[in-house]
Order: C-alpha cells, then structure tokens, then sequence
C-alpha cells in the first residue's frame, strides 16, 4: 500500500511513520498501521488505487477498499474541529515545512529612472519602485544590453531582501532579476533579458512561488539571507522553461496578472 500511495513505509515496532502518511489543509496527519489494517489484499493489487482528502476527512478509493474506512477516517481527521481528537489518538499534528524559494522575497516593481554607474560601464544605477516611501536604488550588470532610457518604465522583479551593498562605489538595494545566455560555460554573456512581470501586476506584489508539498511562507530578513546564504542555495533551480516562464525547477514565478517572463529567452539561466 505504502508504495502505491508512494507513502513513506510504517515502523510497526514504534507504531509511528516517520514521515507523513496524509496531508488536509496544510497539515501532516501522522499514525500507526491502522490504515493497512482497514485494506484487503486485493486492494493491494488494485493500479489505480487513489487517496483522496478533503477539508474533513481522508480516504481510500478502490477496488478491495472496506466501505467502513471513510466512515473510520471521517471522525479522526476532522480538521477545523479536530487538532486536539488527533493528537489524543495518536496523530502527531504539524503545519507543512516551508519551502526555500519563499525564504528570498521577489517584488514587482517599476524602474522609474536609470543612469549610466559613473565609474563602470558594465554597470546600470536604477531607482525602482516596489510600493515603499521611496524607489529602491540598485546596481545592475546590464549595460553592456542596454542604454538607460531603454529600461525606464519597465515592470520588472527584484530581489528586496538581499543585504544592501556597494558595487563599485555606488550603494545597491537589491537584485534586478533577470534572464541570459551564455556560448558557453567561461564565455561572457551573449543574450541578457529583464525579467518582467505582468501589466496587470500591482508595484510592490510579492510574487508566489508554490512548491509541492510545501508552504509558501513569510520572506526571511536580509541578514538571514545572508547569513545562511539562501539565496545562494536556490539561485541554481532559477530559469526560464520553453515558453519564456520564469520557474523555479518547474514552478512558475507567479503574481495576482499572471507569471513572470522573459518570453524572448526560453530556457534560459535566471539570476
């Protein structure tokens, strides 16, 4: 069953799985080998054999399934109303971890001016508005693709909890996001687009990244971000898939008007 179900297998000894066996609403229902108990062999065999949950109960749908199961599973996994009736029957109840792509804070924002950096010509100086009392100022590498005036009004996606730093000289607050190419693996970039997000985008959305199995949780502080590298430990799963969708792995940068893109760089290197 616990294959079938790809369901992590049970410790009879402990009476305990060590991973969870259902999640309903955002939480993991941990317990013994009573589910296996309450399914024939013929279950077992059966290859379409599906758990379904809803907001008050799990169930098993198949052949060789005991009608009884639903009815058993109804009374204990009664979520709004039963925390407490699980844990006193031997449910050990926890939220769904949170995923390391919602640790970095991605904003929409609208560069509302650019500059040439006065001492790199590799480097563009843009005030960005995310929604705050005053536009955010960030270095990006980008000048060698673009003149300034070519990015103004541009609605873009920033990376707003990253520790502010000085490149060249210049303060910077925040990472411009953006997609490239390269010929290959030491060669400079060839190709370099913006990341952008819808039109329809509110200045300031965060934008969602749902991941499996997973929360989409509160953005960590820039001195956690830095201090646990975060952002480096997701920075190799960022890219644009066959449509020019901005993903991380295969979920896509999501905002309240659509997905972020950068559509004229298909599979591309996100950063």
């Amino acid at each position: 069953l616990c294959s079938k179900l790809r369901l992590p297998v049970l410790d009879t000894t402990m009476n305990q799985v060590s991973r969870p066996l259902a999640v309903v609403n955002d939480l993991h229902l941990r317990r013994g080998p009573t589910l296996i108990s309450a399914v024939t062999p013929k279950a077992l065999a059966n290859p379409n054999l599906k758990l379904f949950s809803t907001a008050s109960h799990v169930r098993l749908h198949g052949a060789g399934v005991q009608s009884g199961l639903t009815a058993g599973f109804k009374s204990c996994l009664a979520v709004l109303a039963g925390a407490r009736v699980l844990r006193s029957r031997g449910y050990s109840v926890r939220r769904k971890g949170q995923s390391d792509i919602s640790q970095i804070d991605f904003r929409v924002g609208e560069i509302k001016s650019c500059e040439k950096h006065p001492e790199s010509d590799k480097l563009l100086v843009e005030q960005i508005d995310i929604g705050e009392e005053a536009p955010r100022q960030i270095c990006s590498g980008i000048g060698k693709f673009f003149d300034p005036e070519q990015v103004v009004g541009k609605r873009v996606v920033i990376v707003s909890n990253l520790k502010a730093r000085k490149m060249a000289g210049t303060a910077s607050e925040g990472m411009l996001l953006c997609a490239s190419k390269r010929d290959g693996e030491e060669e400079e970039l060839s190709a370099l687009n913006l990341v952008e997000a819808p039109e329809g985008a509110p200045i300031g959305e965060r934008v969602v990244v749902e991941t499996a199995d997973e929360e989409h949780g509160d953005a960590a502080t820039p001195n956690k971000v830095g201090k646990k590298k975060l952002y480096e430990k997701v920075a190799p799963e960022l890219k644009t898939n066959g449509e020019g969708t901005v993903c991380f792995k295969d979920s896509p940068f999501m905002t309240s008007a659509g997905p972020c893109t950068a559509k004229e760089l298909p599979d591309s290197t996100v950063s």
